[in-house]
């Protein structure tokens, strides 16, 4: 998606600008006006073509919502306005009332959508593309042709409002274009009042969201319905167009040339529908071309497509930021070079800031106090590997415990378990006292468990800051509806809190920078600032320093002890660097072959047999010929783990 999601939002210190501002008033407003004025230079029947390019314009509005925000392709969006327009027509018939008529379309085009996408967004991959298909081949061959819809033809009725009809092609092209820019602004509202970004984080990264205590799945599912919603909407509008509607109005590939549309324009962008129609639809239409032309045209396409990944809108983002520049005198983002990612990682000002968390302090010794999590007899098994067996651990407030063993040792699988992106075939997993092997990752962080990865993804084509104000989320969703409303208080609240994270893990140079763009160091900063915002009582960390140069690394214990400190919470930590892991834990859990195998000080882990054969082999030789080195007092072989060498130099 970050060669698709070209289209960057500008900063916010060039968002509030006085010129910037005025200039996109004045763009909105242009493009409008021409849109009011376009049908007074053509001959009156071409309204009709411009009324139904409105229809198309605004089902690939909604379309752009599911696919360029969600990452979810629909190839039954057209299908889905052609059912909801047809019921408008049998509405606005049988009531006299053509905005029941529309009303009741965005109610089917939203039930659609929730029938559709029910058994489809609850899994990844193409189901949704799949299903969709085929309900616009269904709605094409058996749907749409029986009697209590189309049958053999429909007399759309034309809107009124009071006792003026509107009646002429041009009249009802209006009246579409002010339905247009209504339904435009709510999607608009509703993609900056969080929904949008929420989408955006599903899917950039769906399990991160999960472990954000985002539910993905609703979130997809809620999309989808908002994007039936407008779709029916958009399939009234082009249903009523014509004076009599066939099934030959709505043809299957017709939801394949609106995808086409909306991807040509620019997926994530909200005006790339415009653009796709305009391009697809209105180039055909308005301009004169013959067979060749057309050839070339569709060519065109593919070229576009091939070279320039994000539409059109990658075409004109060099303009926009151009103009920004020559209204502002500022550049709309630095270039690598002009911000030292190099830089050591920062510690948080928890030292130094008292701590907000709601939990009491710790008052005992860590070995006296509860256990917040505890795993159970976990079993995991893979065909016939053992990845997980008969797994019994305790973690008890406070402490920051590391986890370490070769590759293979059952680490990561048990971590899935634990953190509910897995299913154990036997054993519990207690939080706090209370059993949560049913619940799902989802419901694990919303109930204080939260999990990172080791790759560290994050949300690569997010910024910085949007990637904080999403994992405020956990504390104060999103609501769609006060978004579409304009209610944009909650959204803004989230925002001022994430710049505060940004300010206090020295996030401040790179808050409007894509994660994506950011060095594996300060990635790893932004994901320890989203775990604070999070406010968890138990955190697992999949190797946070896997990728850190050695300063880095050596910066980052402190930093996960002023986290302990301030969130006043435990850490389960996977590590493959020994010493930087004797620095930090509180103690030690040895893995090996999905089995515990040591549970002490580093020292006692160390020098534990099963230890010493996982890593140096249980050859006497070998372990001579690895030379001495020395972890936490304990003399270990020289061993490479993870590519960080335990001390010493192998002889």
């Amino acid at each position: 998606w970050a060669d698709v999601d070209t289209w960057r939002a500008l900063p916010a210190r060039l968002r509030s600008h006085p010129r910037v501002r005025l200039a996109g008033a004045v763009a909105v407003v242009a493009g409008v006006a021409v849109a009011v004025l376009v049908p007074l230079a053509l001959e009156p029947s071409r309204a009709v073509t411009l009324a139904s390019m409105t229809g198309y314009v605004v089902i690939g509005v909604g379309l752009g919502l599911i696919t360029g925000l969600g990452g979810q392709l629909s190839l039954g969006h057209f299908a889905i306005g052609a059912t909801a327009g047809t019921v408008s027509i049998l509405v606005a018939d049988r009531t006299a009332n053509f905005l029941a008529g529309l009303a009741v379309a965005a109610l089917v085009g939203g039930a659609v959508a929730l029938v559709i996408g029910l058994p489809a967004l609850r899994l990844r991959g193409s189901y949704l593309a799949v299903t969709s298909l085929a309900f616009a081949v269904a709605a094409t061959s058996w749907l749409l042709p029986r009697d209590w819809m189309i049958g053999d033809g429909r007399t759309p009725p034309k809107p009124a409002i009071g006792a003026t009809a509107i009646d002429s092609a041009r009249s009802y092209y209006w009246f579409a274009l002010a339905v247009a820019v209504v339904v435009i602004t709510v999607v608009a509202l509703m993609r900056r009042g969080g929904l949008g970004r929420v989408l955006i984080a599903v899917r950039d990264g769906e399990d991160v969201a999960r472990s954000f205590g985002i539910a993905a799945s609703y979130r997809k599912m809620q999309g989808f319905v908002v994007s039936g919603l407008v779709a029916g909407v958009g399939g009234a509008l082009y249903a009523h167009t014509f004076a009599s509607v066939s099934v030959a109005s709505f043809p299957a590939s017709a939801s394949i040339d609106v995808a086409v549309m909306v991807v040509v324009g620019g997926a994530t962008l909200l005006a790339g529908p415009i653009i796709g129609v305009l391009f697809v639809v209105g180039v055909p239409a308005f301009v004169p071309l013959d067979a060749a032309g057309l050839a070339t045209t569709k060519l065109g396409l593919l070229v576009l497509l091939v070279y320039l990944p994000g539409g059109f809108a990658q075409l004109l983002l060099p303009v926009r930021d151009a103009i920004v520049r020559r209204l502002t005198g500022q550049e709309v983002a630095p270039r690598i070079g002009d911000l030292d990612e190099a830089a050591p990682i920062p510690r948080p000002a928890a030292a130094r800031e008292p701590a907000t968390s709601t939990a009491e302090p710790l008052q005992v010794p860590v070995g006296a106090a509860p256990v917040v999590l505890a795993a159970q007899r976990l079993s995991k098994r893979y065909g016939g590997v053992h990845a997980v067996a008969d797994v019994s651990l305790e973690v008890r407030r406070g402490e920051i415990v590391g986890l370490i063993g070769p590759n293979g040792a059952g680490k990561t699988t048990l971590f899935e378990l634990l953190s509910g992106f897995g299913r154990p075939d036997g054993g519990r997993v207690l939080l706090h006292g209370d059993d949560i092997t049913r619940l799902g990752p989802t419901a694990r962080a919303r109930a204080g468990l939260v999990r990172s990865f080791q790759s560290s993804p994050l949300f690569p084509t997010m910024t910085v800051v949007d990637c904080l104000t999403t994992a405020l989320e956990r504390e104060h969703p999103t609501n769609a509806l006060l978004a579409a409303a304009g209610r944009h208080r909650a959204e803004r609240l989230r925002r001022e809190r994430a710049v505060e994270l940004a300010l206090r893990f020295g996030l401040e140079p790179f808050l409007d920078r894509r994660i994506a763009e950011l060095s594996t160091g300060t990635r790893r900063v932004c994901e320890l600032a989203c775990v604070t915002a999070l406010r968890p009582s138990v955190v697992l960390l999949d190797e946070p320093a896997a990728g850190l140069a050695q300063r880095e690394v050596e910066a980052l214990v402190p930093v996960l002890r002023d986290l302990r400190a301030e969130l006043d919470c435990t850490m389960v930590v996977i590590e493959h660097d020994l010493p930087m892991l004797g620095r930090l834990s509180d103690r030690i859990v040895a893995m090996v072959t999905g089995r515990v195998v040591a549970d002490g000080s580093i020292d006692e882990v160390c020098a534990h047999p099963e230890v010493i054969a996982a890593y140096l082999g249980e050859s006497g030789r070998a372990v001579g010929r690895s030379g001495a080195a020395q972890v936490g007092g304990v003399q270990m072989g020289g061993v490479q783990m993870g590519g960080t060498q335990m001390g010493g130099s192998a002889s």
